[in-house]
């Protein structure tokens, strides 16, 4: 009979040089249908997949049978998602913990960071980040920015109800810390001590997140420090890369409640562009699933795009905007075909140049 060793290296299955096809992935989840759809995306990369279905359960299976990682839904009967990551990590400190939640549950979301979850999932979220998620804490323990210096994004600093939301520049980063722009308001010692930083950013297939812990540098290098980032995750694949790109842009609204009103004009700048939707900055909100009518003027590319697009996403204040400004995402509901084939051709010519 042959004999193969088997051997552990950082918490994973190594078969003479090889990665096991028995790496193992516990999901932990009430909802059995949810259940067998990740575990069936998960075996299809060579994953394993365990199910328990509440949280003394998923605590005895890993205590019986080691996994590679955890997936837990916030949620789970007997003993909830945090519980769990909670005994985890006190027997288990190495363990990649994911944390599912259907709820916008600011304080838990704050424990889970807190407790050491490498990523809090909101679902519904895409498949395929997450088994690309998956993958990349088994394989490669750690996080891997995707930021680039001088690069903007979206910070909201939590700490319970409270919330403040900003736009700086990344100033320095590496694979576990990032310094970037502090914000313009003094945070306070308990914001400072127990809050949690969520970082947002686009790239040209999805928007992207990631949760941490943060702290201020002192003076005179004035900077927000974030304490090693949880693993970033996908919150939305896009049908259609997006880039950033600079125009106008004008927004014909009209109120179905009140027909007899004149129609209302907003102008704002673009913010990026894809072949089926657009976000820009505007003073003001629409509606979401509200109709209007837009007009984009390009004035590098000497082109103006108009037509009828539906709003699908308010973003909240960016507060260091004077007048202040809120992002606004809108996708295509009527385009001609002659409009629809000038943006391709100008989204192949932007996306080559990104």
């Amino acid at each position: 009979m042959l004999s193969i060793s088997k051997s552990r290296i950082d918490g994973r299955a190594y078969w003479k040089g090889e990665w096991a096809v028995s790496t193992r992935v516990l999901v932990a989840d009430d909802e059995t249908n949810l259940c067998k759809v990740l575990a069936a995306r998960l075996e299809k990369r060579d994953l394993q997949c365990v199910i328990a279905h509440d949280g003394v359960d998923a605590l005895e299976i890993i205590r019986s049978q080691p996994v590679d990682a955890a997936v837990l839904d916030i949620r789970l009967p007997r003993k909830d998602g945090v519980e769990v990551l909670r005994e985890l990590r006190h027997d288990y400190p190495n363990l990649p913990c994911i944390l599912m939640t259907a709820y916008d549950d600011v304080n838990l979301h704050e424990e889970a960071v807190r407790l050491g979850a490498n990523a809090v999932l909101q679902k519904p979220f895409d498949l395929d980040a997450f088994t690309d998620l998956v993958w990349r804490l088994i394989s490669a323990p750690g996080s891997h920015m995707l930021l680039e210096t001088g690069e903007k994004v979206v910070v909201d600093i939590r700490r319970g109800e409270w919330s403040y939301t900003y736009t700086p520049r990344v100033i320095s980063q590496d694979d576990r810390s990032l310094e970037i722009e502090p914000p313009l308001g003094i945070l306070s010692d308990e914001v400072l001590s127990q809050g949690v930083a969520i970082v947002q950013f686009t790239r040209g297939d999805g928007v992207y997140q990631f949760r941490s812990r943060f702290k201020m540098t002192p003076a005179p290098r004035q900077a927000l420090y974030l304490v090693k980032p949880a693993s970033i995750h996908r919150l939305q694949r896009r049908r259609h890369p997006r880039a950033r790109e600079s125009g106008q842009i004008t927004l014909g609204l009209s109120s179905r409640h009140e027909p007899e009103a004149l129609p209302q004009t907003l102008n704002g700048e673009l913010y990026d562009l894809s072949q089926s939707g657009f976000s820009c900055l505007v003073p003001r909100t629409p509606r979401v699933g509200e109709e209007v009518s837009f007009q984009i003027t390009l004035p590098e590319a000497n082109l103006t795009i108009f037509g009828q697009a539906r709003v699908v996403r308010v973003g909240s204040v960016i507060p260091d905007k004077i007048p202040a400004e809120y992002r606004v995402g809108l996708e295509f509901t009527r385009l001609s075909p002659a409009m629809r084939q000038m943006l391709s051709d100008w989204m192949a010519r932007l996306l080559k140049r990104v």
